[in-house]
């Protein structure tokens, strides 16, 4: 008679469970996400892909859980990190930035991986081609119209010949854009003053050393500059040189000017890339996305500051002068 019980049990649990399957009932899917840093470019991108999970029906802690890390610009957290996802099995990786990017590729040839922040995905060995990884990774990039964002600077302050630019050389993200400021640099005929750094704590040092060199300054996406953006804006406005900066929130931060788009827009294009995923489409079916819709940007405090004055024409093609 109990072996009878048993197995009566053992029937009505499975009948149960094959019940609640067809019901619709799902697992909690696992989403670990790892952002290099902090600066508020990448944490809109991390704050429109969570956005974008709750609008499709996946909010934290009901259909979906996330595991929120960041590695504060250290490539071996960043490491850690994606070696800890990994262990705990996670079912799809949110990597916001090239490096944690790279860790996260890295670490995985199964988990998918969808990134944000990534600008030459294919040279940064994430994916094979832009029209299918060929591999378990997708995401959007955040290239940025370099040259575009050149000319702006040159439409503002027409007398700067001598261009400044400051990165850290040991990230991929920041070689690829340095590569692409060189180029436009040469075409717009401009001679192009390289300083390095290694870290967010040299930035300002490395800002002091081109003043009485350069005309102006251009920032890239460079996450160990960006972290630091407030330090290369002091010492542009007290020596009165303008600074175009890569991103919106760049602007905010002080930032003179810039053409770009909302990093917010391509957390939520990663997140739609995501659900995909969730879903069952497999990540090399998905082609990396890019950013789109630049739209210029204007910081007037920070003209004032510096003592120039925005033509109204540019005004007035401005999305938005803060």
């Amino acid at each position: 008679m109990r072996h009878g019980t048993v197995l009566l049990t053992i029937v009505l649990a499975a009948s149960l469970f094959s019940f609640g399957v067809a019901l619709g009932q799902q697992k909690v899917v696992q989403i670990g996400i790892i952002q290099f840093a902090s600066h508020p470019a990448l944490d809109q991108s991390r704050e429109g892909f969570v956005d974008f999970l709750v609008q499709a029906g996946y909010k934290d802690g009901e259909r979906v859980k996330l595991d929120i890390q960041n590695a504060q610009r250290d490539m071996s957290i960043a490491r850690t990190i994606a070696k800890k996802f990994v262990s705990d099995d996670k079912d799809l990786i949110f990597s916001i930035a090239t490096p944690a990017s790279q860790a996260a590729a890295k670490e995985t040839t199964t988990i998918p991986i969808v990134f944000s922040a990534v600008t030459d995905p294919v040279k940064a060995g994430l994916v094979k081609s832009i029209e299918s990884s060929g591999n378990n990774v997708t995401g959007v990039s955040d290239l940025i119209p370099v040259k575009t964002q050149i000319e702006l600077l040159l439409k503002i302050a027409p007398q700067v010949k001598k261009l400044g630019i400051i990165y850290n050389a040991g990230e991929d993200n920041a070689r690829i854009l340095v590569d692409m400021t060189r180029a436009a640099a040469k075409e717009l005929k401009l001679s192009l003053v390289e300083k390095t750094v290694t870290n967010s704590g040299e930035v300002f040092a490395a800002t002091q050393t081109m003043v009485g060199s350069v005309d102006g300054i251009y920032t890239i996406q460079d996450n160990t500059v960006i972290s630091a953006l407030e330090s290369v804006i002091k010492v542009a406005n007290n020596n009165r040189l303008p600074v175009v900066v890569p991103g919106i929130p760049s602007v905010e931060r002080g930032g003179l000017a810039t053409v770009g788009t909302s990093f917010y827009n391509l957390g939520k294009i990663a997140g739609d890339q995501a659900v995909r995923i969730i879903k069952g489409a497999k990540p090399s079916d998905i082609p990396v996305a890019f950013a789109k819709d630049f739209e210029i940007y204007l910081n007037q405090k920070a003209a004032d500051e510096i003592g120039i004055k925005f033509s109204e024409d540019l005004k007035s093609k401005a999305k938005k002068i803060y």
